[in-house]
Protein backbone atom coordinates (compact mmCIF):
# COMPACT_ATOMS: atom_id res chain seq x y z
CA UNK A 1 0.00 0.00 0.00
CA UNK A 2 1.15 3.32 -0.60
CA UNK A 3 2.57 4.84 2.41
CA UNK A 4 1.32 8.36 3.48
CA UNK A 5 2.66 11.01 6.36
CA UNK A 6 0.88 14.80 7.80
CA UNK A 7 2.62 17.74 8.40
CA UNK A 8 1.55 18.70 12.04
CA UNK A 9 2.96 22.42 10.89
CA UNK A 10 0.78 23.69 7.93
CA UNK A 11 -2.12 21.17 9.17
CA UNK A 12 -4.26 20.29 12.17
CA UNK A 13 -4.01 23.79 12.19
CA UNK A 14 -7.32 23.71 14.80
CA UNK A 15 -5.10 22.58 17.53
CA UNK A 16 -2.97 23.54 19.89
CA UNK A 17 0.30 22.12 18.55
CA UNK A 18 0.79 19.69 21.37
CA UNK A 19 -2.53 18.43 20.47
CA UNK A 20 -1.85 17.65 17.01
CA UNK A 21 -0.10 14.31 17.16
CA UNK A 22 -3.08 12.93 18.96
CA UNK A 23 -4.64 14.52 16.12
CA UNK A 24 -3.09 13.11 13.53
CA UNK A 25 -2.81 9.37 14.87
CA UNK A 26 -6.93 9.54 15.16
CA UNK A 27 -7.18 10.26 11.58
CA UNK A 28 -5.18 6.99 10.76
CA UNK A 29 -1.64 8.65 9.89
CA UNK A 30 1.25 6.71 11.34
CA UNK A 31 3.85 9.03 10.51
CA UNK A 32 4.29 12.96 11.23
CA UNK A 33 6.37 15.78 9.66
CA UNK A 34 7.54 18.61 11.90
CA UNK A 35 8.19 22.23 9.58
CA UNK A 36 8.34 24.46 12.51
CA UNK A 37 9.49 23.58 16.38
CA UNK A 38 6.21 25.72 17.50
CA UNK A 39 6.72 23.75 21.28
CA UNK A 40 9.19 22.87 23.42
CA UNK A 41 11.50 19.52 21.76
CA UNK A 42 10.77 17.91 25.08
CA UNK A 43 7.05 18.11 25.18
CA UNK A 44 7.09 17.19 21.59
CA UNK A 45 8.82 14.24 21.76
CA UNK A 46 6.24 13.14 24.60
CA UNK A 47 3.02 13.66 23.12
CA UNK A 48 4.38 12.27 19.56
CA UNK A 49 5.27 9.00 21.79
CA UNK A 50 1.98 9.33 23.50
CA UNK A 51 -0.01 9.36 20.35
CA UNK A 52 2.06 6.71 19.02
CA UNK A 53 3.03 8.51 15.65
CA UNK A 54 6.47 8.22 14.46
CA UNK A 55 8.48 12.13 13.40
CA UNK A 56 9.34 11.42 9.85
CA UNK A 57 10.74 14.91 9.19
CA UNK A 58 12.16 18.14 10.80
CA UNK A 59 13.08 20.64 9.44
CA UNK A 60 16.51 22.95 10.82
CA UNK A 61 14.80 26.53 12.17
CA UNK A 62 14.57 29.32 9.20
CA UNK A 63 14.25 32.23 11.73
CA UNK A 64 12.36 34.93 9.67
CA UNK A 65 11.59 33.26 6.65
CA UNK A 66 8.16 31.97 7.16
CA UNK A 67 7.05 35.44 7.97
CA UNK A 68 8.88 36.52 4.59
CA UNK A 69 11.65 37.59 5.66
CA UNK A 70 15.01 36.12 4.33
CA UNK A 71 16.09 33.32 6.23
CA UNK A 72 18.94 31.88 7.69
CA UNK A 73 20.81 29.12 5.23
CA UNK A 74 21.90 30.95 2.11
CA UNK A 75 22.42 34.96 4.09
CA UNK A 76 25.85 36.56 4.32
CA UNK A 77 26.01 37.25 8.38
CA UNK A 78 23.76 35.23 9.41
CA UNK A 79 26.00 31.90 9.78
CA UNK A 80 26.16 31.65 13.40
CA UNK A 81 22.25 31.63 13.61
CA UNK A 82 21.97 28.94 11.53
CA UNK A 83 24.77 26.66 12.44
CA UNK A 84 22.62 26.93 16.20
CA UNK A 85 19.82 25.95 14.83
CA UNK A 86 21.47 22.91 13.15
CA UNK A 87 22.36 22.16 16.40
CA UNK A 88 19.23 22.25 17.63
CA UNK A 89 17.45 20.36 15.08
CA UNK A 90 20.58 17.69 15.20
CA UNK A 91 19.81 16.74 18.92
CA UNK A 92 15.94 17.11 18.90
CA UNK A 93 16.07 14.51 15.26
CA UNK A 94 18.67 12.23 17.34
CA UNK A 95 16.41 12.13 20.63
CA UNK A 96 13.07 11.18 18.37
CA UNK A 97 14.93 8.96 16.35
CA UNK A 98 13.81 10.91 12.95
CA UNK A 99 15.09 9.69 9.64
CA UNK A 100 14.95 13.08 7.19
CA UNK A 101 16.14 16.45 8.51
CA UNK A 102 15.70 19.25 5.94
CA UNK A 103 18.24 22.47 6.14
CA UNK A 104 16.40 24.60 5.28
CA UNK A 105 15.16 27.59 2.56
CA UNK A 106 16.47 31.41 2.05
CA UNK A 107 15.71 34.38 0.36
CA UNK A 108 18.31 36.43 -1.17
CA UNK A 109 18.25 39.56 0.66
CA UNK A 110 17.97 43.07 -1.03
CA UNK A 111 21.37 43.96 0.30
CA UNK A 112 23.04 41.33 -0.88
CA UNK A 113 24.11 39.23 -4.44
CA UNK A 114 22.78 35.96 -5.46
CA UNK A 115 26.41 34.59 -5.79
CA UNK A 116 27.46 35.91 -2.08
CA UNK A 117 24.27 33.68 -1.07
CA UNK A 118 25.31 31.06 -3.05
CA UNK A 119 28.45 31.14 -1.71
CA UNK A 120 27.14 31.55 2.46
CA UNK A 121 24.68 28.29 1.26
CA UNK A 122 27.52 25.65 0.40
CA UNK A 123 29.57 27.21 3.56
CA UNK A 124 26.78 26.79 5.47
CA UNK A 125 25.92 23.13 3.81
CA UNK A 126 29.17 21.84 4.34
CA UNK A 127 29.43 22.60 8.10
CA UNK A 128 26.17 21.46 8.22
CA UNK A 129 27.15 18.40 7.15
CA UNK A 130 30.50 18.05 9.00
CA UNK A 131 27.94 18.72 12.64
CA UNK A 132 25.76 15.61 11.67
CA UNK A 133 28.75 13.15 11.79
CA UNK A 134 27.06 11.21 14.21
CA UNK A 135 23.07 11.57 12.73
CA UNK A 136 22.57 8.59 11.41
CA UNK A 137 19.59 9.84 9.61
CA UNK A 138 19.57 12.01 6.15
CA UNK A 139 20.27 15.33 5.57
CA UNK A 140 17.98 17.07 2.56
CA UNK A 141 17.76 20.16 0.73
CA UNK A 142 14.33 20.84 -0.89
CA UNK A 143 14.32 23.66 -4.19
CA UNK A 144 11.45 25.73 -3.75
CA UNK A 145 9.51 27.66 -6.58
CA UNK A 146 10.23 30.86 -8.53
CA UNK A 147 6.41 31.64 -9.38
CA UNK A 148 5.67 31.74 -5.49
CA UNK A 149 8.92 33.09 -4.17
CA UNK A 150 10.96 35.28 -7.15
CA UNK A 151 13.59 36.13 -4.39
CA UNK A 152 14.49 32.31 -3.21
CA UNK A 153 17.78 30.95 -3.30
CA UNK A 154 17.36 27.29 -4.06
CA UNK A 155 14.07 27.54 -6.61
CA UNK A 156 15.03 24.87 -9.34
CA UNK A 157 15.87 21.14 -9.22
CA UNK A 158 18.29 20.81 -11.71
CA UNK A 159 20.31 23.33 -10.18
CA UNK A 160 20.40 21.72 -6.73
CA UNK A 161 20.64 18.33 -8.23
CA UNK A 162 23.99 19.75 -10.02
CA UNK A 163 25.32 21.77 -6.86
CA UNK A 164 24.87 18.03 -5.17
CA UNK A 165 26.70 16.28 -7.53
CA UNK A 166 29.34 18.89 -7.84
CA UNK A 167 30.25 19.24 -4.59
CA UNK A 168 27.99 17.25 -1.68
CA UNK A 169 27.44 13.73 -3.37
CA UNK A 170 26.76 10.91 -0.72
CA UNK A 171 26.18 13.80 2.22
CA UNK A 172 23.00 15.51 0.84
CA UNK A 173 20.15 14.61 -0.80
CA UNK A 174 17.46 16.12 -2.39
CA UNK A 175 13.69 16.61 -1.09
CA UNK A 176 10.93 16.13 -4.22
CA UNK A 177 8.25 18.83 -3.49
CA UNK A 178 5.46 17.92 -6.37
CA UNK A 179 4.04 21.43 -5.34
CA UNK A 180 6.95 23.05 -6.09
CA UNK A 181 8.04 21.30 -9.58
CA UNK A 182 4.92 21.92 -10.58
CA UNK A 183 4.84 25.95 -9.34
CA UNK A 184 7.76 25.62 -11.67
CA UNK A 185 6.19 24.41 -14.81
CA UNK A 186 8.18 21.44 -15.18
CA UNK A 187 7.08 17.85 -15.71
CA UNK A 188 7.41 16.32 -12.52
CA UNK A 189 7.83 12.56 -13.62
CA UNK A 190 10.59 14.03 -16.10
CA UNK A 191 12.46 15.62 -13.12
CA UNK A 192 12.03 12.76 -10.44
CA UNK A 193 13.27 10.66 -13.24
CA UNK A 194 16.68 12.94 -13.74
CA UNK A 195 17.40 12.86 -10.03
CA UNK A 196 15.94 10.13 -8.94
CA UNK A 197 19.64 8.92 -7.57
CA UNK A 198 19.52 11.66 -5.17
CA UNK A 199 15.56 11.99 -3.89
CA UNK A 200 15.16 10.76 -1.00
CA UNK A 201 11.83 11.89 0.13
CA UNK A 202 8.36 13.34 -1.37
CA UNK A 203 6.04 16.25 -0.58
CA UNK A 204 2.56 16.93 -2.25
CA UNK A 205 -0.27 19.47 -2.19
CA UNK A 206 -2.33 20.60 -5.27
CA UNK A 207 -2.37 23.74 -7.20
CA UNK A 208 -3.35 26.39 -7.26
CA UNK A 209 -3.53 27.43 -3.79
CA UNK A 210 -1.53 24.48 -2.10
CA UNK A 211 -4.36 22.88 -1.05
CA UNK A 212 -5.47 19.05 -0.49
CA UNK A 213 -5.65 16.78 -3.53
CA UNK A 214 -8.78 17.50 -5.29
CA UNK A 215 -8.92 21.11 -5.04
CA UNK A 216 -6.73 21.79 -8.03
CA UNK A 217 -5.76 20.10 -11.52
CA UNK A 218 -2.88 17.84 -9.85
CA UNK A 219 -3.55 14.39 -11.23
CA UNK A 220 -1.93 12.58 -7.85
CA UNK A 221 -3.24 8.98 -8.93
CA UNK A 222 -0.51 8.81 -12.16
CA UNK A 223 2.01 11.04 -10.67
CA UNK A 224 2.89 8.58 -7.65
CA UNK A 225 2.03 5.37 -9.91
CA UNK A 226 4.62 6.74 -12.14
CA UNK A 227 7.20 7.98 -9.39
CA UNK A 228 6.72 4.05 -8.08
CA UNK A 229 7.04 3.03 -10.90
CA UNK A 230 10.92 4.88 -10.57
CA UNK A 231 11.64 2.95 -7.63
CA UNK A 232 10.38 5.26 -5.17
CA UNK A 233 8.89 3.11 -2.09
CA UNK A 234 9.00 6.13 0.74
CA UNK A 235 6.52 7.76 2.48
CA UNK A 236 4.35 10.47 0.05
CA UNK A 237 4.65 13.58 2.71
CA UNK A 238 1.40 15.47 2.93
CA UNK A 239 1.97 19.19 3.05
CA UNK A 240 -1.17 21.13 2.79
CA UNK A 241 -3.00 24.02 3.50
CA UNK A 242 -6.90 22.54 4.67
CA UNK A 243 -9.59 24.22 2.49
CA UNK A 244 -11.84 23.54 5.49
CA UNK A 245 -11.12 21.46 8.75
CA UNK A 246 -8.17 19.13 8.41
CA UNK A 247 -10.16 15.83 9.43
CA UNK A 248 -12.89 17.31 6.10
CA UNK A 249 -9.82 17.07 3.59
CA UNK A 250 -8.62 13.05 3.79
CA UNK A 251 -11.27 11.65 0.97
CA UNK A 252 -8.41 11.70 -1.35
CA UNK A 253 -6.50 9.40 0.84
CA UNK A 254 -8.52 6.50 -0.32
CA UNK A 255 -8.99 7.22 -3.70
CA UNK A 256 -5.04 7.70 -4.07
CA UNK A 257 -4.77 3.81 -3.01
CA UNK A 258 -2.95 4.67 0.15
CA UNK A 259 -2.46 4.19 3.73
CA UNK A 260 -2.42 6.48 6.25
Amino acid sequence: MRKFSASVTLMFRELPALERFAAARKAGFEKVEIQVLEAGPADMAREAQRAGVGVYLLNVGMGDFIKGGPGLIGVPGREGEFLDEVRTALSVAMAMDIPFLHLGPSRIPSDATRSACLATLKGNLAAAIAMAHDYPGTLLLEPLNVADMPDVLVGNMDEAAAMIRAEFQGRLWLMFDIYHVVRNGQDVVASYRRHKDLIKHVQFSDVPGRHEPGTGGIEFAALFAAIEAEGYAGYFGAEYLPSRPTGETFSWVGSLGGTK
